[in-house]
């Protein structure tokens, strides 16, 4: 969720360089990094959303993500709905 996580910072952490790390998520994963991320990103968005009350303009915030825009096209890319339609649809 820290908006400046770097591919750099997280190869530090893990005793490798970018090139391996990328490589791996890549090879595993079959994304970059930033789409690697922003899945977790989504995914806790949802958890927010599911909450009653909370809007998708007030979660993106709390993301990691740097703006509304890229949260909502990042939340479309994976889940593949918006995140208006996404909370409409999981509401109970």
């Amino acid at each position: 969720l820290n908006s400046g996580l770097k591919l750099s910072n997280v190869a530090t952490a893990a005793g490798c360089t970018r090139n391996v790390l990328s490589a791996c998520i890549n090879s595993l994963r079959h994304c970059s990094f930033s789409q690697f991320v922003n899945t977790y990103r989504v995914e806790h968005a949802k958890q927010l959303l599911s909450q009653p009350d909370t809007r998708p303009s007030e979660v993106w915030m709390e993301t990691g993500l740097a703006n509304e825009t890229t949260f909502f096209r990042a939340f479309k890319a994976i889940v593949g709905m918006t995140p208006s339609e996404w909370k409409s649809s999981n509401q109970q």
